[in-house]
């Protein structure tokens, strides 16, 4: 979601516990943030939208500033952006700076897997679908060794022996971010893990439909594509999601 929040100023510097940047990339936090650990899972992010769909960084900066509780967060936030007090964390991009706020909570590292995705998801893409956005976002916020056993994996599978299979043209019409709904999210999750795990077509379907936007055309809803069509990944999608298995590509990805 985009805001217009002022840049880390110098004259702040003080507030910080901790700060570390490397390359592009800055880190400003109120509080130990075990700023190795916090390294991993950005560079993880990083390298995963590399292997996956060839999305990269670029070398703008991104800033992630860190809020020792959530008083800290609201205090610094909530007069200019007051969806901050619905969020425990938020992406925005202000000119050439990308920008991650969160606080100190149990899922920090969730929150800041998603943000920092949809940091570098805005550097390489001059725009793309709400649901592609949220999708590879949701999808990422997990640890890669953590999805194929986590619960919304499992409520997937069950759901879909019900006969569920999620609507590429009801996403396709989310009209902005603050309209959706705890479904939609679930489902552009769903709609992308279909698309990363079922078949190496469909995995490359995606990638060429980022391909086309990142060189600025406009490549139509995802759902009219013709990589996708011939893919065959639409007709399968209830039998992928029956038995929902996520690949692991640790390995093949270094």
């Amino acid at each position: 979601m985009l805001f217009s929040l002022p840049l880390v100023a110098h004259a702040q510097e003080s507030r910080w516990v901790t700060e570390e940047i490397r390359g592009p990339i800055e880190i400003y936090a109120e509080f130990d943030p075990e700023i190795q650990h916090l390294w991993k899972h950005v560079d993880d992010v990083a390298r995963e939208l590399k292997f996956l769909v060839a999305v990269e960084p670029t070398d703008k900066p991104i800033q992630i500033i860190l809020f020792r509780d959530q008083g800290s967060y609201l205090r610094y936030l909530a007069s200019s952006v007051p969806q901050s007090r619905q969020r425990r964390a938020i992406f925005y991009q202000n000119g050439d700076v990308y920008q991650v706020y969160a606080y100190r909570s149990r899922t920090l590292t969730t929150d800041l897997r998603h943000e920092v995705t949809h940091a570098i998801l805005h550097q390489h893409l001059p725009f793309l679908p709400l649901w592609i956005d949220e999708g590879l976002a949701e999808y990422l916020e997990e640890p890669e060794s953590q999805r194929s056993d986590s619960s919304r994996t499992k409520s997937a599978r069950w759901r879909a022996r019900m006969g569920w299979v999620p609507s590429l043209q009801s996403l396709e019409n989310i009209p902005n971010a603050e309209s959706m709904n705890a479904d939609e999210y679930r489902d552009s999750w769903a709609m992308t893990c279909l698309l990363l795990n079922e078949s190496d077509a469909s995995r490359q379907a995606l990638r060429d439909y980022l391909a086309v936007i990142h060189k600025g055309e406009a490549p139509g809803a995802f759902s009219k594509f013709q990589e996708a069509a011939d893919s065959g990944v639409f007709s399968r999608a209830n039998s992928y999601f029956r038995k929902m298995q996520i690949r692991l590509d640790l390995d093949s990805s270094h």
